[in-house]
């Protein structure tokens, strides 16, 4: 006989063990359904709520400063400015300080590109 063959004695045991993995199955799936349903909800900040989001905790004054530079990404309704969370994540992740190389390499690419154009007009 096979291996997976089941005695008729055993169906029982062979059906309890199928029922424990699929309710075991199903709060998996409940919990990634919960969790992405979580993620779907936007989360919104009003600027005193944002300065306490921030890594940096800024003062109200310096949040404004950056809307009006439009430094940040930010939402008016009416009188009232709003941050979306999602958006603030990544102006957090596109804002990482550049390393020394980085900074290198930029300016020597800069100079190149203007001895270029000063050559072209000589």
């Amino acid at each position: 006989m096979e291996e997976n063959s089941i005695r008729f004695e055993d169906i029982p045991n062979a059906i309890t063990g199928v029922l424990k993995k699929l309710s075991s199955l199903e709060d998996k799936i409940d919990g990634i359904y919960e969790l992405v349903q979580s993620e779907k909800e936007e989360t919104w900040f009003t600027v005193a709520e944002l300065c306490a989001y921030l890594p940096t905790h800024p003062v109200e004054h310096t949040i404004y400063c950056w809307t009006s530079n439009r430094e940040i990404p930010f939402h008016k309704r009416g009188k009232r400015i709003m941050f979306l969370k999602s958006e603030i994540d990544e102006w957090l992740q596109g804002t990482k300080g550049k390393s020394k190389n980085e900074i290198q390499r930029e300016a020597e690419e800069y100079v190149l590109s203007t001895q270029r154009k000063n050559r072209r007009l000589i």
